[in-house]
């Protein structure tokens, strides 16, 4: 395993790469980070059910390396006052972890206990998050709105914003039937499609999303469907079992209303989540419409899209997850 040492400005502090007995931890640590300025600012909290470990057992797999946690005697940041979590020895106190595709770096996560918050902890899990990734690389990651100190933590290296996200959710209108589709074709999304998945990515984004693909369809428990024109991908819809639409992504930017509109309403057709629930990149003029139309309506804050440079076509892109993109 390997180990960071402490420096002289936070010597209770140390960092290594997570594993796999960290996880139920890390959940806790995320959750405390996010709740501590949700709730008082009027949000919905995060609930205590994990769903979130096999998408860090994903990260682990592929991304080791550049998946990190702190940890710190809670004791030792809070002089004995009462925490967020137990106290007791030492314990992960942030973590981070960052998904390198090809020339392209996604800090997918960097959370911090609130007791912990302005020791630098954030800032050098950032650095860490970063390991392995070309100097050239294109970086970057989604951020809240609410969150002003993260935002110029990034932006400070180099991460600004360049795109809007807003959530979406609702229950979606009428009886689940699907939209015109013209000279789409829709075929049931298998294992098998992931060359085509990818081949839509390649047009859309621009970078290779296989193994995140084969996430989605196996332990992601995502279904979906691939549009194809002339015996040729032009874009898909996956589809969370909570009732998650995303990522969506098509070759032409005139197909995105209706191959989300297509998602809604499978959703809403068999009835397997209460509610249906997206982040929409601003430019996606299409996404956004199926959405409305659909009578879903904005939810929380607008999310923010930052980035070192312009990357991908996100007028014909809705990501798969905000941990994802």
């Amino acid at each position: 395993m390997s180990e960071v040492g402490t420096t002289e400005s936070q010597p209770e502090v140390t960092y290594r790469r997570a594993t796999e007995a960290d996880l139920g931890r890390l959940f806790a640590v995320f959750r405390a980070a996010l709740n501590a300025y949700l709730l008082p600012a009027g949000q919905r909290g995060i609930p205590e059910d994990d769903h979130q470990s096999p998408a860090y057992r994903h990260f682990l797999r592929h991304d080791g390396e550049r998946f990190w946690v702190a940890e710190a005697a809670i004791e030792e940041l809070t002089g004995n006052l009462p925490g967020t979590l137990d106290a007791g020895g030492r314990h992960v106190v942030g973590w981070g972890s960052g998904l390198l595709r090809g020339d392209w770096w996604f800090l997918s996560s960097l959370f911090v206990l609130p007791e912990a918050q302005g020791r630098g902890i954030g800032a050098r899990l950032f650095e860490l998050a970063g390991s392995g990734a070309p100097p050239g690389a294109v970086r970057a990651t989604v951020t809240d709105s609410l969150q002003p100190a993260s935002n110029n933590l990034y932006a400070r290296r180099g991460l600004l914003p360049r795109e809007v996200l807003v959530g979406f959710e609702g229950v979606p209108a009428g009886n689940g039937v699907h939209p015109r589709l013209g000279t789409l074709t829709p075929e049931r999304v298998t294992e098998a499609s992931v060359a085509e998945l990818v081949e839509v990515d390649a047009t859309v984004t621009g970078v290779e999303r296989g193994v995140d693909h084969e996430f989605y369809l196996t332990v992601g428990g995502r279904h979906g469907f691939l549009f194809q024109r002339r015996g040729r991908p032009a874009g898909y819809v996956l589809l969370r079992s909570d009732g998650w639409v995303g990522p969506v992504a098509a070759v032409r930017e005139r197909d995105m209303q209706a191959i989300a509109a297509y998602g809604i309403a499978d959703l809403a057709r068999h009835g397997a989540a209460e509610q249906v629930s997206s982040g929409v990149t601003a430019r996606s003029e299409g996404a956004q419409r199926a959405f409305w139309e659909a009578g879903l309506r904005f939810s929380g804050t607008p999310a923010l899209l930052l980035a070192s440079a312009s990357w991908a076509r996100l007028d014909r892109y809705v990501p798969g997850s905000y941990g994802f993109f």
